[in-house]
């Protein structure tokens, strides 16, 4: 059996992009040649690793035994090269998926302080809400994940990471902004414009007041955060997210929070890492910078992870 680096590189492109021609792209290859290290890999191993459908290529269940192996196999590769390297410092790249609110006002900040202290990292910042994080986390596209939402899978290890709160809030101009206190009644009157079903943001706020609202009148459900800060301030509406997102409109008097008795809504940011994938000198590397303790490496390949 002749397993080479380059077809298992083939191998793990495909497995997270879907089709030959966005894997050849992405290494620099022809497609005809991507074709071919795909089919030598799948002959020496005796067995299809996609399942095919039209031009898109579908991990299978004998591809997902070998997906873990080759993504460590070909990180310890890039360790290696590293550890011999006359540059003392870290290099490769690294694939973060982070939820909306962590995504656009926590992370960047923690992002650059990480660049400017490790420069030859390439670091790839994904956007969208729990559900995907956690969905792409899951099927190994993505090295890391920061959420605000719960996670229950079993495949993936769930860290806490930090705390965060939510504050419900209208405009200034809007008729609850001169309340002391709102009631019950008052929510359940109000106008909501909310984010949608799959966002950490949504699902604590249904937990902690939309189940306590009989009627709800939910105008919109948006799936961006300045869009729903747009449309409150436009009068549209009462909202509830993070203070992260809407720190320099409080301070600014564009928004007010609104009281609801004397109600705090925390909630648990998570750090996400699928329990298969290999932590290498990156991963731990990013933990450092984003103040999360190094965990131990997991291998597939030594006997102490059996």
């Amino acid at each position: 059996m002749h397993v080479t680096l380059r077809q298992l590189q083939v191998f793990r492109s495909i497995a997270t992009l879907g089709q030959v021609q966005l894997a050849a792209k992405q290494l620099h290859l022809s497609q005809p040649a991507t074709s071919m290290a795909l089919s030598e890999l799948e002959k020496h191993l005796d067995c299809l690793l996609f399942d095919r459908s039209g031009n898109r290529l579908l991990i299978n269940v004998q591809g997902k035994k070998l997906l873990p192996l080759a993504c460590e196999l070909l990180d310890r590769t890039n360790e290696i090269t590293h550890l011999f390297s006359a540059k003392n410092s870290l290099s490769g790249k690294l694939t973060i998926g982070a939820s909306t609110t962590i995504g656009n006002y926590l992370l960047p900040q923690q992002l650059i302080r990480f660049k400017t202290k490790h420069p030859e990292v390439d670091v790839e910042l994904d956007i969208h809400n729990t559900t995907t994080i956690i969905e792409r986390i899951a099927s190994m596209e993505l090295d890391v994940g920061y959420v605000e939402g719960p996670c229950q899978h079993p495949g993936i290890e769930a860290i806490p990471w930090r705390e965060d709160q939510l504050t419900m809030f209208c405009s200034a101009e809007h008729p609850l902004a001169n309340k002391p206190t709102v009631t019950f009644k008052d929510l359940e009157q109000a106008h909501w414009i909310l984010r949608e079903q799959g966002s950490g943001t949504r699902f604590i706020f249904d937990k902690h007041i939309g189940q306590h609202l009989r009627q709800p009148h939910i105008k919109m459900e948006l799936n961006q955060t300045e869009a729903i800060k747009n449309m409150v301030s436009a009068g549209a509406g009462i909202s509830c997210l993070s203070e992260l997102s809407i720190a320099k409109e409080l301070d600014q008097g564009e928004f007010v929070p609104l009281s609801f008795q004397s109600k705090t809504i925390k909630r648990q940011f998570w750090l996400l890492l699928n329990r298969k994938k290999y932590r290498g000198d990156l991963v731990n590397a990013l933990l450092n910078a984003t103040q999360v303790k190094s965990l131990p490496l997991r291998s597939k390949l030594d006997k102490s992870s059996k």
